[in-house]
């Protein structure tokens, strides 16, 4: 199995469409990102799922109630990040496509956070 982190970075940053506005911190110890970012912390596999199966908003709201996704520090700053990476430009949603969706599936499936 891949180490998660290092797996779902690129994922996510195709997915925005940019580079990741915060550090990604996974259950297997595992770390990508800036390293002076805003640390997201994703506390089980079942934080990938919820992301996968309901994207955007609704998918991050629970997983970080459920308890598996976490925001170290101020949960406001994390925020801030990603905001302001959309609103500088740094990163920009691409349409996502039937062809990208298939490959974030296979890397999630990698990492055994399909089920």
């Amino acid at each position: 199995m891949s180490d998660a982190a290092t797996t779902l970075a690129p994922i996510a940053e195709r997915l925005l469409g940019g580079p990741l506005p915060v550090r990604l911190c996974a259950w297997d110890g595992s770390e990508a990102g800036p390293p002076d970012a805003p640390r997201v912390v994703l506390r089980s596999p079942r934080a990938v799922r919820r992301l996968l199966w309901q994207p955007g908003e609704l998918g991050l709201a629970e997983a970080y109630i459920s308890g598996d996704l976490d925001v170290e520090g101020d949960l406001t700053d994390g925020l801030r990040a990603v905001w302001g990476a959309l609103r500088e430009g740094s990163v920009t949603p691409p349409r996502v496509t039937l062809a990208a969706r298939a490959r974030a599936a296979a890397g999630v499936a990698r990492i055994g956070a399909i089920g």
